[in-house]
């Protein structure tokens, strides 16, 4: 389920203005986690073509290979994603970020680039914002 703050526009804004090369998107979606010691269901904080942040309460150590499946908006289909945990950040709202492996000839990562890029710019422009290419 897609929920979004009342203030998504500002939170594009911020984004793009992070000069980032794959700007974020904040966006909450249920996640399902897997890794060599669990399976669980997350929420998100944002997605980019590039990566991921889970809110988790228990996050896993750096490094660790995930697994995830995304049911986003506008796509036909479960996304699966792998990749590896880059950081983990404890406290109050703690979780942690994926980034993903796009494998360079691999027709199932590139169509799976393309959907999260297709959302993210597809949000960009439904709330006026340039978009990179």
């Amino acid at each position: 389920m897609l929920r979004q703050g009342p203030r998504l526009a500002d939170k594009l804004r911020m984004a793009w203005s992070q000069r980032r090369f794959h700007p974020r998107l904040p966006i909450r979606v249920e996640a399902a986690y897997e890794d060599a010691e669990r399976q669980v269901f997350l929420e998100t904080r944002d997605i980019s073509e590039e990566g991921i942040y889970l809110f988790s309460p228990d996050p896993p150590d750096v490094g660790c290979t995930a697994r995830l499946v995304l049911d986003l908006p506008g796509s036909p289909e479960m996304l699966r994603l792998s990749g590896r945990v880059l950081r983990r950040d404890l406290g109050a709202r703690s979780g942690f970020v994926v980034l993903f492996q796009h494998g360079e000839q691999d027709p199932v990562a590139a169509k799976t680039r393309k959907v999260l890029r297709d959302l993210v710019n597809t949000v960009f422009r439904c709330e006026g914002e340039f978009v990179s290419p």
